[in-house]
């Protein structure tokens, strides 16, 4: 129904549309995130054995409130430029035996608490032409770039409950990658005051020290209280598969991003 309703229109008028959000130059977009992390990710050194670690096995298993934001500037009537700015902040931990635990600097094992601070930051920067637009909807393709950032600090401590030898270790592993995509998008305006988007992004890359695909969803709906000024809510979902090989050392990231976002929106 979405792409038929586009298909069957003709190319608006001098009218305009019958919804702000397919023509402001100018939108804003601010509220908050709520992206859950589950995956794996691994570390080879030298060829040696693989360690490999999963979110569930850190006590990753809820999202906290990531500020989000957005931008869109329609620099000419079927052109536009977007950044957003969606993060994933996850603290957790567990307690339990574990016959080993490797991550860094940490090698542990036996009856241990686990504290977990799992970051993600996503930078998103896109430019998108619509090749269909009318008063009702539009249409486009486009590129741009993910640039990701990871953040996962750990903490392992023994001797919980009379086990143990109650020694700390903790060390963190930082990474930031720029991922180059392809752009799909889609805005439909229900009725003047509510409209729905969408788009979808991939990359499948294998340059250099890098190698892997992204696949990442969102959907929005949009309620305009004013012409200016309006709510939403929407749906966020990544999956990422990728690799960092260099000289000495091999790390594989498997990891799915989901979860609402809600905001605010202000358009001119």
């Amino acid at each position: 129904m979405f792409f038929g309703s586009i298909l069957s229109a003709t190319v608006s008028a001098a009218g305009g549309a019958i919804n702000p959000v397919l023509d402001d130059p100018f939108t804003f977009k601010l509220g908050a995130d709520f992206l859950k992390a589950d995956g794996t990710f691994s570390s080879t050194i030298d060829g040696d054995r693989t360690v490999k670690v999963s979110t569930s096995d850190l006590g990753v298993d809820d999202s906290n409130a990531t500020p989000y934001f957005g931008f869109r500037w329609r620099f000419a009537d079927r052109w536009r430029l977007t950044f957003d700015y969606i993060g994933g902040n996850t603290d957790g931990g567990v307690r339990k035996d574990f016959d080993d635990l490797e991550f860094g600097d940490i090698n542990a094992s036996g009856f241990l608490a686990v504290d977990t601070k799992f970051d993600t930051d996503f930078y998103i920067a896109q430019a998108g032409y619509s090749f269909l637009k009318n008063e009702r909807a539009e249409l486009g393709i486009g590129g741009g770039f993910h640039v990701v950032r990871f953040e996962t600090k750990l903490k392992v401590s023994g001797g919980i409950d009379g086990f143990g030898s109650g020694s700390v270790q903790s060390d963190s592993v930082e990474l930031t990658a720029p991922l180059p995509n392809i752009l799909g998008f889609g805005t439909y305006a229900i009725t003047p005051k509510l409209s729905l988007d969408g788009n979808v992004a991939w990359f499948d890359l294998d340059y250099k020290d890098y190698s892997g695909n992204l696949v990442a969803l969102n959907a929005n709906i949009e309620y305009r209280v004013t012409k200016h000024l309006g709510v939403g809510v929407g749906y966020n979902y990544v999956d990422m598969d990728l690799t960092i090989d260099k000289s000495k050392r091999k790390d594989k990231y498997d990891l799915d991003y989901k979860g609402p976002v809600v905001y605010v929106s202000a358009g001119f």
